[in-house]
């Protein structure tokens, strides 16, 4: 059974005193196109890059598919406070630490542009 074409697209990770910073390049990917639903210590990015035209490609190096990441942090995070921007092809996504154990089943994550 062959394996499903899913790309890790490339992350940093920033851990701060208070939260997290997670940057993720999605360069030709519109927001409308991306899902991030966090739990008490992961997220998991999910989306699909359209390709620019439906045309005969001669060639093809730029990607274009699905995607996700799937991102563990050390400790438990306050997934309802965090905030998600897609900009010029950057997703950054701000998530505040938690100060106590919070269960979520999954939060959605909202992407402004």
């Amino acid at each position: 059974m062959p394996a499903l074409n899913i790309i890790k697209p490339p992350v940093d990770i920033i851990e701060e005193r208070d939260s997290y910073t997670v940057v993720v390049d999605l360069p030709g990917v519109e927001p409308e196109d991306v899902q991030v639903v966090g739990y008490d210590d992961y997220i998991e990015i999910t989306g699909i890059k359209r390709p620019v035209s439906g045309g005969n490609y001669l060639l093809m190096e730029r990607f274009s598919g699905k995607f996700k990441r799937k991102i563990h942090f050390r400790q438990n995070v306050d997934i309802a406070s965090a905030v998600a921007q897609l900009r010029n092809g950057v997703l950054i996504i701000k998530i505040p630490k938690s100060k106590d154990r919070i269960m979520f089943t999954s939060t959605t994550i909202i992407i402004r542009r």
